[in-house]
This record gives structure tokens, C-alpha cells and sequence, in this order.
């Protein structure tokens, strides 16, 4: 008569001393539990199997009702998230992944705000990652109280809940900065198009990557874009820039290997670009800008204090780390463009008609950077000057 089955799975393999060790596997998915030669008994790996499968059943079962984790599989069904962009829809699924895994079980009544507490005070090396958790569980248990109306769940655990003080990215282009990139970047149209769609459109890198040629169109003897914004839908015409109808007119240069696409930002095979691989794209020519500014900022030094200058030589390649693109990433390109726009004299509602912000926002971006603007004060003496003259 068979064995009945087990989830446990014993292999023996025998040594060429003549012992034999035994190897542990959970039989539904192949999981190794544990070896004899770590300590593994057979009696502990079989009650570890056993924990496993009932496990899977749970999971298979699905969430008891009322835990936090039906909350979440509801609001993951939900028109709310499903209408969210794909972006913000893996950012929050990600976050409730990383719930999901200590209160699955728990009834969501009973996460209380000592609980929440001490899930954001487990983030507090990484600031921003801890305020974005927290965000989406307010998200998560509005949904419960408002959407599902849980009995016993009158008010958010997640309400009021003071987040990590962290500084706004600050980096901002400088032009030296921008002709480096788009000399490193000579030899490959298609990362020169896309840093100009970047500054010049003041848009997410998202709706760029998604920019095609049916968006082209012409309008009172300028070429424009009109593209839906992924996240806010907001349809938006954007007047091409000078500089960038210049490296769209080179839209049909392509490298040899390269495929035609109707995407003004494809990849070498024609193709929209996973955003992983753009971003190595990116990083290659960033580092090639990077070498090429140091390599001339040594040269114009005639090179560096020698090795036994220590504070010298360590004070001359900060200066020359200065120069460099250092920290600056693909979305600061945006924040560079605002303010170029403000600096050339645009209006607060100029801006936000290009960026699809909303007034207030714009504002605020400019109240953070423009004051410490020299061109801005330079502006400001110089109509002074002009005022007195008068």
C-alpha cells in the first residue's frame, strides 16, 4: 500500500566517506527547507513543510475578511487604482506588497497608529521610501472607511502622522552642464532627442519615452506637441523650442542597426524603451561627459598638484567634481527648463500651460529656486540701474 503523500521531499546523497546527507525539500515548489550537515532533522524539516503548506492554502483561499489584506486586493480591483497611472500603479503595489507581508492576516481594524508608528520609524535611514509607505497606506485605509465602509473603522490610523522632514532635489542644469551632454551625445541622435524633449517640453521622462510622430503638428507656422500626460491626463500643446525643432529635424538619422519607429524616443530596434535600459543608454553618455569634462579641466590646470600635496590635490578634483554632472538625473531636466523659462521673463501661468501644473505648484517651484538665481538678481540691479537713468 503507497505512502500517503507530504509536502516534504527527502533526498540522500552519499559522500565518498561512506555517509550519507539527506536534503530537505518542500514537494509543492522544490524549495530547499534545510540540509542534515546544517542540523536539519528530518521530524523538524517535515513540521517546517507542513507550516508551508498551510501557508499556501491561506494564500489560495485568499485573505480572511476584514484583514488588511482583502482591504488591499479590493482597492487593487479597484476603478481608483486601476485608473492611476502604470507608474504610480507599480509604485503603490509595491508599497502594499511590502504591507500586505506583515499584516496580511491582521483585521484592519486592528492596525492601530502605535502600529503604524513603528512601521515608519522602521524607515528612518530612508526617508523618502518611509513617507511615500506611508502615503499609500492613507490611501489603502481612506479606501476602507470611505469605499467599503468597514464596521468599527471610524477614523484612519495613518491620518496625522508627521512625515520625515527630507530636502527637495535642488540640482539644477547649468547650460556648461547641458552642451556637455549633448557634445557626449553627438554620435547618438536619439539620446540628443531625447534630452532636448526633456528641457524643452518641460515633461515627465514617462511621456517622453511615449512621444510619437502622429503628436507632431504644425500650427501658425510653428511645430508643436500635443500629448495626454500619463499621470494627470491633462492634454497639453507644447510649442517646440528653437533648439529642439533643431534635433527633431534629425529625426530620421538613425544609427546602422537602428529600426525607423514612429516613437520620437525608440530603441535601437525601433521599439518603445524599457525604462531600465534607456536609463543605462543615458548613463553611458553622462559617464562620457563626465570623463570629457575632467579630462579638459586637468588640462586647463595643466594638471594636478602632485600626490604628496594631499590638500591640495583633494581641493582641486572637488573643483573639478563641481563641474561635472555629478548628481544630476533626467528629471531635473524639467525643473531646469522651468526656471529658464522664468529667467527669460514667462509668467507663472506661461509655465504651467506648458508643464500642465497647476498654477499654485508652479508657483511654489519658482519660490524654491528662482531666489537664488544670479541671473534673476543681475535682472533685478539691472532694471534698477535702468529706473534710475530715467
Amino acid at each position: 500500500m503507497p505512502r500517503p503523500a507530504t509536502a516534504l521531499n527527502t533526498v540522500s546523497k552519499k559522500r565518498r566517506d561512506g555517509t550519507v546527507d539527506y536534503f530537505f525539500y518542500y514537494r509543492p515548489t522544490g524549495l530547499l527547507i534545510g540540509r542534515s550537515r546544517d542540523g536539519w532533522t528530518k521530524e523538524a524539516a517535515r513540521e517546517k513543510a507542513a507550516e508551508m503548506l498551510l501557508a499556501d492554502e491561506a494564500k489560495r483561499s485568499g485573505p480572511p475578511a476584514g484583514s488588511f489584506g482583502e482591504v488591499c486586493t479590493l482597492y487593487l480591483s479597484s476603478p481608483r487604482y486601476r485608473d492611476l497611472a502604470p507608474r504610480t500603479q507599480a509604485e503603490y503595489r509595491d508599497h502594499i506588497e511590502i504591507m500586505r507581508g506583515m499584516w496580511e492576516t491582521v483585521p484592519v481594524v486592528g492596525i492601530t497608529r502605535k502600529v503604524v508608528r513603528a512601521l515608519h520609524a522602521s524607515y528612518a535611514d530612508r526617508r523618502w521610501r518611509g513617507n511615500a509607505i506611508l502615503r499609500t497606506l492613507r490611501l489603502v485605509m481612506n479606501f476602507a472607511i470611505y469605499e467599503l465602509e468597514i464596521p468599527g473603522l471610524t477614523s484612519n490610523p495613518a491620518e496625522r502622522i508627521a512625515h520625515y522632514q527630507t530636502r527637495p532635489r535642488e540640482q539644477l542644469w547649468s547650460q556648461a552642464q547641458i552642451d556637455a551632454f549633448l557634445e557626449a551625445a553627438a554620435d547618438q541622435p536619439v539620446m540628443r532627442r531625447a534630452f532636448a524633449l526633456l528641457l524643452y517640453t518641460v515633461q515627465r521622462p514617462s511621456d517622453v519615452l511615449s512621444m510619437a510622430r502622429p503628436m507632431l503638428l504644425e500650427k501658425d507656422g510653428r511645430m508643436w506637441i500635443r500629448l495626454q500626460q500619463a499621470k494627470t491626463k491633462t492634454l497639453v500643446d507644447v510649442p517646440c523650442h528653437a533648439g529642439l525643432i533643431a534635433e527633431l529635424r534629425q529625426i530620421d538619422t538613425i544609427n546602422e542597426g537602428e529600426e525607423r519607429s514612429p516613437l520620437l524616443v525608440a530603441s535601437p530596434r525601433g521599439k518603445a524603451w524599457l525604462y531600465r535600459n534607456f536609463a543605462r543608454a543615458w548613463d553611458l553618455v553622462r559617464r562620457r561627459a563626465n570623463w570629457r569634462i575632467a579630462r579638459q579641466e586637468i588640462e586647463n590646470r595643466r594638471g594636478l598638484p602632485e600626490r604628496r600635496r594631499v590638500a591640495e590635490r583633494k581641493k582641486a578634483k572637488e573643483a573639478i567634481r563641481l563641474k561635472m554632472l555629478g548628481n544630476l538625473q533626467r528629471r531635473d531636466l524639467r525643473r531646469t527648463g522651468m526656471i529658464q523659462l522664468a529667467v527669460a521673463g514667462a509668467t507663472t501661468p506661461q509655465i504651467a500651460a506648458l508643464s500642465g501644473h497647476g498654477i499654485d505648484r508652479i508657483q511654489k517651484i519658482l519660490d524654491t529656486y528662482l531666489p537664488r538665481r544670479g541671473e534673476v538678481a543681475l535682472g533685478g540691479v539691472e532694471r534698477w540701474e535702468g529706473k534710475r537713468d530715467q
